[in-house]
């Protein structure tokens, strides 16, 4: 597949224009794009000898560069120490609260008030962040050392104990405002210590140079479900040039090895689980009963492929996206010969193993308690090192501190890659007895509006402008769930008839170019937001068959303030046949502060989440966020029309700040079916156990809803659904139309 754009973020840069990318303000939210004959890949090296002394002699020709096992020849080469302009370097102390307990937080803020008192000037600035379940930033970026003395002094206890059980939060006060570091502390998503982590290094991109992330942790154990999470979080250092340092706070005394807990299979309806029941309470006793997905442990056995808890589902229960069916669902199983089809992605960089995420994570390092794991994965792919087994906690920062301006940049020119593909760095010097530490990798993350300033978007938006309707007939649904303050994520699904996408025969397979445009226009006619893409599709002739026998499933994602909008998505595949769609997009304010709900996503797509790693890597990768909720991937539908023999199922968030008070009060999930020609209540039933979903110290609470398909007769229906409180507090009610077939 051609190479159209490529964002690399901090680490990769114009070649041509280096240093205006670099002088660019840190407030700003653009990511240099990089086109293939003008990028440069630039490897931030540290080299010591084996006593740890820095090695600041070396040239280029002491080194040697790997991408993916193959020798780069060398362009660029610099050395931080010796750079005269003197530049400023920035450090953020990252307090994982949510792994400490009391007698470790105040060992790390005594160590890191010493390391304040010593280190920073007006040429160090350091920067202080909280995480305790959700990511706070106590002090932006500053060279004031009474102020960072003062904010790091403050012990700060947390909600979410990933080691051990809750405890409360103690406030430090208003936190400051730097809109590189703001816009990480606002999102919703970063319930975990490795999104937060994410989100961070995505928020520091701007700021200029090698940025060191300390962090101060007890460490925890990495569950199956969080490796696609540490995907992504050493990728998005690796983009922004983020190395980590992390400090295991225990000391000498670690105490006893902890071990993963029992993998936790997602209960689902299929042939290995099934879904659990939650306390309900009904009008009637004769209505069909709805059901909360729930967790069960699994079975321990017949996982396959080293999983335990049972194997995948069989039949349509867990299908692929865009991909054909393999029978008996809307989307079941790949097709012949195992082709996956990707949403946003050619088939040969989305889940070609080769090209995959998961090579830039660095193996576990022999004999590392599975509390420390992480920490040595997240400084091996970034180029840090973990401070571990000491009592000695400010010596261990003032190595990290001395690294700052110790590091050689190098820079190459790399072969053009397909969009989504994943590589290898490695970095070797020519000399004996030297240690070399560097990130492990890089992938290449296709941007939002692919198609920006190309005559392909100026046809598409003509037509979405225009008033012609188009020639193809596809459904579509658009979901809205809430990221930040007035801010929320639309899921776009689309079904789009395979028949309308138009096939060429090259390089002897049949080959389609799908694009897609869409626009999110304002009342005024001013456009509120847009994204665009375009889906290669490459089959053998007889996977091609089983292609055309269903709908094409699309799904993407773009971001939006509050308002109400005119979203049109038009989407061709170059013939004269288009497909055009509108639909009203209304989502109400919603300052963060408030009890509130999201939108309604249908699905009859559920899967486990130990099933498609390879997918949640890309989706993370690509700054999308997959719907989840107890170990289940609900993928929402572009249709509305389900079977009496599917497994549908309804996805909400729920939005309670008061779950970050002290005794936060309870509240339940109302859900209502009635016909919707009638008017008949069909279902009728609340919800009281939320506790399985709540996840301590994040105020959004994922829930998924399978709907008593079986008992409903043919015919229209409106599925309403709200949350109430034991306080009194009610959010608005959502509702969804949905067919039953």
């Amino acid at each position: 597949m051609q190479l159209r754009r490529m964002i690399f973020g901090a680490a990769i840069v114009l070649a041509a224009c280096c240093s205006s990318a670099l002088a660019q303000d840190a407030s700003t939210d653009q990511t240099p794009i990089i086109k293939a004959e003008t990028r440069l890949v630039l490897v931030d090296t540290v080299v010591t000898d084996k006593k740890g002394n820095y090695i600041s002699d070396l040239t280029a020709k002491d080194f040697k560069v790997w991408e993916d096992d193959k020798e780069q020849p060398i362009t660029s080469f610099s050395f931080e120490e010796n750079d005269p302009a003197q530049k400023a370097h920035y450090l953020v102390l990252f307090f994982d609260n949510a792994s400490m307990d009391f007698g470790d937080q105040a060992k790390a803020r005594q160590a890191a008030a010493k390391f304040i008192d010593s280190s920073s000037g007006p040429n160090r600035l350091i920067a202080i962040v909280n995480f305790g379940g959700t990511m706070r930033v106590a002090q932006n970026f500053t060279a004031d050392t009474e102020r960072l003395k003062q904010i790091v002094s403050g012990t700060k206890v947390a909600q979410l104990s990933t080691n051990g059980d809750p405890v409360q939060v103690a406030s430090l006060g208003s936190p400051m405002a730097l809109p590189s570091l703001s816009r990480a502390e606002s999102s919703f998503g970063a319930y975990t210590a490795l999104l937060a982590l994410r989100n961070l290094a995505k928020s520091l991109a701007d700021v200029p140079g090698r940025k060191t992330l300390v962090m101060l942790t007890a460490g925890f154990p990495l569950k199956v479900d969080q490796q696609s999470e540490l995907t992504a979080a050493i990728d998005a250092c690796n983009k922004a040039n983020v190395a980590v340092y992390p400090i295991d706070v225990r000391g000498l005394t670690i105490g006893s090895v902890n071990t993963p807990p029992h993998f936790q299979t997602a209960a689902y309806h299929g042939h290995t689980a099934q879904l659990q029941s939650a306390t309900l309470h009904y009008s009637g006793n004769t209505m069909p009963r709805p059901h909360l997905l729930l967790v069960q442990r699994g079975p321990g056995g017949g996982g396959g492929g080293g999983r335990p808890g049972g194997g995948p589902p069989g039949g349509g229960g867990g299908g692929t996206r865009g991909g054909p069916p393999g029978g008996g669902g809307n989307r079941g199983g790949p097709p012949p010969g195992g082709v996956r089809n990707p949403v946003g992605g050619s088939q040969s960089s989305r889940f070609n193993p080769a090209l995959q995420p998961r090579q830039i994570v660095p193996p576990f390092p022999a004999g590392a308690a599975s509390n420390e794991q992480l920490l040595y994965a997240l400084a091996d792919g970034t180029g840090g090192f973990v401070i571990r087994n000491t009592n000695d906690l400010a010596g261990g920062l003032d190595k990290i501190g001395k690294e700052q301006s110790q590091y050689y940049s190098l820079g190459y020119s790399p072969v053009v890659s397909p969009e989504g593909s994943c590589h290898t760095l490695k970095v070797k010097v020519d000399r004996g007895g030297s240690i070399v530490r560097s990130r492990s990798g890089y992938c290449n993350v296709r941007p939002k509006d692919l198609l920006a300033g190309n005559s392909i978007e100026k046809v598409l938006e003509s037509h979405a402008t225009g008033e012609m309707p188009g020639n193809v007939t596809a459904s579509m649904q658009a979901p809205f769930f809430y990221t930040s303050p007035n801010t929320a994520r639309v899921n776009l699904a689309l079904e789009i008839p395979p028949d309308s996408i138009k096939f060429q025969k090259e390089k002897g397979k049949e080959h389609a170019a799908l694009n897609i445009l869409g626009i999110a226009y304002k009342p005024d006619g001013s456009i509120g937001a847009r994204f665009s893409n375009t889906v290669d599709l490459d089959y053998e002739k007889n996977e091609l068959k089983e292609f055309q026998k269903h709908p094409f499933h699309y799904d993407d994602q773009f971001e939006v303030a509050s308002g109400q909008y005119n979203l049109r998505v038009v989407f061709s595949s170059g013939n004269e046949a288009f497909g055009k769609i509108q639909y009203p997009l209304n989502i109400d304010p919603f300052d963060g502060k408030q009890f509130s709900i999201s939108g309604l996503a249908l699905s009859n797509d559920l899967r486990r989440i130990s099933d498609e790693e390879e997918s949640l890597d890309a989706d993370l990768l690509e700054d999308k966020k997959p719907l989840v909720t107890q170990g289940v991937q609900i993928v929402p539908s572009g249709s509305n029309r389900f079977k009496t023999t599917d497994t549908a199922v309804v996805y909400v968030e729920v939005y309670d700040p008061f779950l970050l008070t002290e005794k936060p009060p309870k509240f339940i999930l109302q859900i209502k079916i009635s016909d919707l020609k009638s008017g008949a209540e069909k279902v009728n039933a609340s919800f009281n156990n939320m506790d399985p979903s709540i996840r301590p110290g994040n105020p959004v609470v994922p829930l998924g809803v399978k709907l008593p398909m079986a008992s409903l007769a043919t015919g229209s229906y409106r599925v309403a659904i709200r949350a109430v409180d034991e306080a009194g507090h009610m959010t608005q009610s959502r509702s969804a139309e949905f067919e039953v077939e």
